[in-house]
């Protein structure tokens, strides 16, 4: 955990002001573990982050005062995405890379992802393709599927992004077209 925590505090602080109470990482470290805790939403990071304090304390080795939930819900609404994305992704190659067995089971599906629909704005509920290493139970990367577009394309895009060897890839019956099937062999 101290790893991720790391990582974590790589994230860029988008925040102009001098006196900074909260570092961005660790908020998210926070929340990560709130919710993975039950937290459905800001109100409960907060309680929960109260709550665990103590904890917390002795684990990032310095005091700090637990963050409310506007602020919790500032960081989640200002934090740069693709620079979670790309830390969490050499999070999961890190833990993936010290893996014991010779040959990497990975799964790959797509997933409509529930309550991502803007009826207000007219937009579709956000569809993303994921890998997830079976051995590890650990989510190796995600994309977005573009709206005009279906999974091929994008699980193709995510293979050719990654660094994978000695891997079984596991595809879903959509991928197993001639043409998509070469394609992948390539790009793993």
């Amino acid at each position: 955990m101290t790893q991720l925590l790391d990582k974590f505090r790589e994230l860029p602080d988008y925040r102009k002001c001098k006196q900074l109470k909260f570092n961005v990482g660790e908020i998210m470290f926070m929340s990560l573990l709130a919710t993975l805790s039950g937290a459905n939403g800001y109100t409960d990071m907060e309680i929960w982050i109260k709550s665990k304090k103590r904890e917390l304390r002795k684990f990032f080795g310095h005091a700090f005062i637990a963050p409310a939930d506007n602020t919790i819900r500032n960081v989640f609404l200002n934090i740069d995405t693709n620079a979670l994305d790309k830390i969490f992704e050499d999070w999961a190659h890190s833990v993936a890379s010290k893996s014991t067995s010779t040959i990497k089971i990975v799964a790959s599906d797509g997933k409509t992802m529930r309550g991502s629909n803007n009826k207000i704005k007219n937009e579709k509920a956000r569809h993303i393709v994921s890998l997830f290493l079976a051995e590890e139970k650990l989510t190796l990367a995600q994309t977005q599927v573009d709206d005009k577009s279906n999974e091929i394309p994008a699980l193709l895009k995510l293979l050719e992004s990654l660094e994978l060897n000695n891997c079984v890839i596991t595809v879903d019956a959509l991928h197993t077209q001639k043409n998509s099937t070469e394609d992948t062999q390539k790009a793993a």
